[in-house]
């Protein structure tokens, strides 16, 4: 995270899920969703003794991927193939995990209640993000000027400047940033802080 240049609020950043940045990815995206639907079915049962059916799908998922609403289990076969780790905040009961991929690597795990579709544009969901970043925690820790907070597994988090309601984390080593959003400013800062933000199983 950039001083000044990598923020909620900066469309144009390298990460951010401001609410027009958030409309993109669920709205946009959602096009592709029943075909989605029908490539991770496939994937996941067409496999037996078919290397080039796997070939295909594991090139299939370099690209835009989602969103699309799935289990536990195939949260975790898509994330194999992401190649980088990808945050979440675990499995909540009653809640759906949906997934989204972008063509530029970034990655978001969205918990939507009963009843609510994949790639529904409402920006009133819980959601972890994965964004490619190179030296995320110095650069985090540097734009954080001080204040940021330590969060468990040695990380920390900083709250967006202007957007309370965003919160990035990183971790030390990691050539990646997460970012924690959810309507309430509080529920944000206290997932991020909770020690359930982890990578994918």
């Amino acid at each position: 995270m950039e001083a000044g240049t990598h923020t909620a609020t900066n469309r144009a950043g390298r990460g951010g899920l401001g609410k027009r940045t958030l409309i993109r990815v669920v709205a946009v995206l959602a096009i592709a969703g029943a075909a989605v639907v029908g490539l991770v079915a496939w994937m996941l049962i067409d496999r037996a003794g078919n290397d080039s059916a796997a070939t295909t799908a594991t090139t299939a998922l370099t690209a835009k991927v989602g969103p699309v609403v799935v289990s536990e289990k195939t949260l975790s076969a898509l994330v194999a193939n992401v190649g980088h780790p990808v945050y979440w905040a675990g499995p909540s009961a009653g809640v759906r995990t949906e997934f989204t991929k972008t063509t530029t690597a970034r990655v978001y795990v969205r918990y939507l209640p009963q009843g609510v579709k994949a790639g529904d544009p409402a920006t009133d969901y819980l959601i972890v993000a994965t964004y490619p970043f190179p030296n995320a925690y110095n650069a985090l820790k540097k734009s954080a000027k001080g204040q940021e907070v330590t969060i468990p597994g040695g990380g920390i988090a900083v709250v967006s400047a202007g957007h309370p309601t965003s919160v990035h984390f990183a971790y030390p080593g990691s050539a990646y940033q997460g970012e924690i959003y959810d309507p309430s400013a509080a529920k944000a800062l206290k997932v991020a802080t909770s020690g359930d933000i982890q990578p994918v199983p």
